[in-house]
């Protein structure tokens, strides 16, 4: 991966942030939820790219950019896996930033995905929507 952090200060205390270009740096095309649906799925990016980081770095930025689509498996399993995985929603607000500069929808999707496992959100709710 390219040099992809940086250091900022708050508070007097330096920060270190990683960016992870997920369609340069993993994969233009991602499929799938677990490593048996292919190399590029969601369980791979989410274990051996992701979760590193965020145990690494105070902020952790993931750019979905260079692609328009995800699919939902992909989405929830990455980051609704997290917290499966072990991390807060509280915890993943202070180090995780999600975006997308063309489709805010998934970066919103992504979070859903956060509340869905933090039992924040009932996804039956969603379903009136």
């Amino acid at each position: 991966m390219g040099d992809t952090t940086s250091e900022y200060r708050v508070r007097n205390k330096i920060m270190k942030q990683f960016t992870i270009d997920l369609a340069k740096e993993f994969s233009r095309f991602p499929f799938g939820r677990y490593r048996k649906d292919g190399e590029k799925s969601s369980e791979a990016f989410r274990d051996d790219i992701l979760i590193p980081n965020l145990e690494s770095y105070d902020l952790v930025i993931v750019n979905l950019g260079g692609t328009n689509y995800y699919g939902s498996t992909f989405l929830e399993e990455t980051f609704g896996g997290l917290v499966r995985k072990g991390f807060t929603k509280d915890e993943l607000e202070k180090k995780l930033e999600v975006m997308h500069e063309n489709l805010p929808s998934i970066q919103e999707e992504a979070w859903m995905y956060i509340k869905i496992e933090s039992k924040e959100i009932n996804p039956s709710e969603l379903l009136e929507l």
